[in-house]
């Protein structure tokens, strides 16, 4: 049984993430909904934003644009909230909007989101309101029709100061155990000025979240003729507001336009200045974008999950003693590349899996940096492991631990997930 498992684990894919039903085909409905974005509706959202001139985190400005990302995300007739946060002497607030799955049995949820703070003097039209009005003008169609799983369409303030909106509320929705399966993050997106950027958009992850970049690959191919639209994936995880999610080990990409990522011009006279206004937005290329981000919302609030797999424990950015979790951790908050979300264990730890849905004949396999360390063959839908050295040595310092579900049907599915560690255990 053990080579068994130690072969299947061979064709294992290092970064699996969750198992989705396979897309083949566009969705007529889907194509009903892209059809609905245009240009007219962005530019009333984007120009409302920037008609607020410079709204700083912190500021009544700012307050006034969340209100007003508020007001509208109501008149759609979604649940919405502010999710209030303070650090770093500042305070300000998130908005999130909520079209619930009608999936009652499954707790999945995907977010799509954009981040509406600015920095002084700019006005944000791309950076980030191209974002905020891709998010609510696919809210408005979305918010039309119904899902399988929960869609959660949230603006965060804080972004340009170190990612705390988006920060905290990774950090409460890890601590809460919210299951968000996938994190769409829209930043810089209106901008093109060549022919090839205006067809092109640029997708970052991390190593992790691969199958995001995957599914995101198929939902342009199937919808290019709708879009005109082609992504470029790449592996990256850090500088805009998907970063927070990956420290929580939420899986989650961002999607930039491809010009203002390699256009001088951009960096010198638009980029966090008062020169980024709507009238040097390319409003086709914005539309287009929206349109594939919309499918791609829209694709994974359908798709069936068929396989999950989810580490419930140890809580993300906690410090630890043995199984007991002390306080969170705040550190390194002034860096875009510190690793805010990796608990902090003193002592042996156990880690508990959860398998979604519950099946019959799994093998749960445990693994740390890579290596197989354990495995069990049973038909519950928890296990537990305590971390260990394959060999009983001491663990200290970081160190990554995987698991891996394989399912054996009428085709093998395989579910992961993994989790970053600081140990120090004798």
């Amino acid at each position: 049984m053990g080579l068994l498992i130690i072969t299947g684990l061979a064709s294992i894919a290092t970064k699996a993430g969750p198992v989705l039903q396979p897309l083949t085909s566009p969705d007529t409905q889907i194509i009903d909904m892209i059809q609905q974005v245009n240009e007219s509706l962005l530019y009333y959202y984007n120009t409302h934003l920037t008609a607020f001139g410079p709204h700083v985190t912190g500021t009544e400005n700012s307050m006034n644009v969340s209100q007003y990302i508020y007001d509208e995300f109501h008149a759609m007739g979604l649940f919405v909230e502010f999710h209030y946060w303070s650090f770093d002497d500042l305070t300000d607030r998130n908005v999130v909007a909520t079209l619930p799955g009608t999936d009652t049995s499954s707790n999945a949820i995907f977010i799509f989101c954009a981040h509406h703070d600015s920095v002084k003097l700019s006005p944000g039209a791309d950076d980030d309101g191209s974002g905020v009005a891709a998010v609510l003008a696919t809210a408005k169609i979305l918010s039309q029709y119904a899902f399988n799983y929960t869609l959660r369409f949230i603006t965060f303030s804080g972004e340009e100061d170190g990612l705390y909106g988006s920060y905290l509320y990774a950090h409460n929705a890890s601590r809460r155990g919210d299951n968000i399966v996938a994190v769409i993050d829209a930043d810089m997106i209106g901008y093109a000025v060549t022919t090839e950027g205006g067809r092109l958009m640029t997708l970052a992850f991390p190593e992790r979240a691969k199958w995001i970049a995957d599914f995101v690959t198929i939902v342009s191919t199937l919808y290019r003729n709708k879009t005109n639209m082609t992504v470029l994936t790449y592996p990256h995880s850090s500088g805009s507001d998907f970063q927070s999610f990956d420290e929580y080990e939420f899986d989650a990409g961002s999607f930039q336009g491809y010009d203002c990522g390699y256009d001088s011009y951009y960096w010198d006279h638009i980029f966090h200045s008062a020169n980024d206004t709507s009238d040097r937005l390319n409003w086709t290329y914005l539309t287009n974008v929206t349109k594939l981000l919309l499918a791609v919302i829209a694709e994974f609030a359908s798709t069936p999950i068929e396989l999950q797999v989810i580490i419930s424990s140890p809580y993300q950015g906690y410090y630890y003693f043995f199984n007991v979790p002390l306080y969170p951790i705040h550190y390194w908050k002034n860096s875009f590349y510190s690793p805010r979300g990796i608990p902090i264990i003193f002592g042996s730890t156990t880690v508990i899996v959860d398998v979604i849905p519950r099946h019959d004949n799994v093998d749960v396999i445990f693994c740390l940096d890579g290596n197989i360390v354990e495995f069990f063959y049973d038909n519950a839908s928890s296990h537990s492991w305590t971390i260990h050295h394959p060999y009983f040595y001491p663990l200290i310092g970081k160190h990554v631990v995987q698991v891996y579900v394989n399912v054996y049907t009428t085709s093998e599915q395989v579910a992961s997930d993994e989790i970053n560690i600081i140990t120090y255990t004798i």
